[in-house]
C-alpha cells in the first residue's frame, strides 16, 4: 500500500499527515521510522511511503518499508501556495488606531533646558601611584 503526504519529525516520531509512522521489527519502530526518514533528507517534505498498517502497543501506525520524495502538487504545495495568493488581504487599521500606535513608537522627548539623566554610578577614581622606597644608605 502507497501513502503520500508531508512527513513531520518531532519527539522521536515520524508523522505523514497526521499518521504516525513506524519501522518492523525493530526495538524501538517509532524511533526507527524517525530516524531512517530523517537520515533520506525527508522531513518536512512531500513523500511517498509504502507500506502497511498496523499497531504499535496501542497506537495506530503504518509501517513504512519504503519511502521517496514525492511531487510538491500531490501535498498541495503549488496548489496551496496558488490559492494563498488570491486570500483576502489584512483588514485595515482604523485611523485612531494607526496614530495611538505611532505615539507608543516614539521614545519621549526631553526638554532642552533640562540635561540628561546620569546614570547612577559613579566613575572609578584613578589609583594612586606607588611611590618608589628609598633606602638611606643607597645614596652617597
Amino acid at each position: 500500500m502507497e501513502k503520500t503526504g508531508r512527513v513531520k519529525i518531532a519527539n522521536g516520531e515520524a508523522r505523514l499527515d497526521g499518521s504516525l509512522l513506524a519501522r518492523k521489527g525493530a526495538d524501538d519502530p517509532l524511533g526507527a521510522a524517525a530516524d531512517f526518514l530523517s537520515n533520506l533528507g525527508l522531513d518536512g517534505k512531500c513523500v511517498t511511503v509504502t507500506g502497511a498498517s498496523g499497531t504499535v502497543g496501542d497506537k495506530e501506525v503504518f509501517f513504512i518499508t519504503s519511502a521517496k520524495e514525492a511531487d510538491e502538487a500531490l501535498c498541495g504545495g503549488a496548489a496551496a501556495e496558488g490559492i494563498a495568493a488570491f486570500a483576502a488581504p489584512a483588514p485595515r487599521r482604523a485611523p485612531a488606531a494607526k496614530k495611538a500606535a505611532k505615539r507608543k513608537a516614539k521614545p519621549a522627548k526631553r526638554p532642552k533646558n533640562r540635561p540628561a539623566k546620569k546614570s547612577g554610578k559613579q566613575p572609578r577614581k584613578p589609583k594612586k601611584a606607588a611611590k618608589k622606597k628609598v633606602s638611606k644608605r643607597g645614596s652617597r
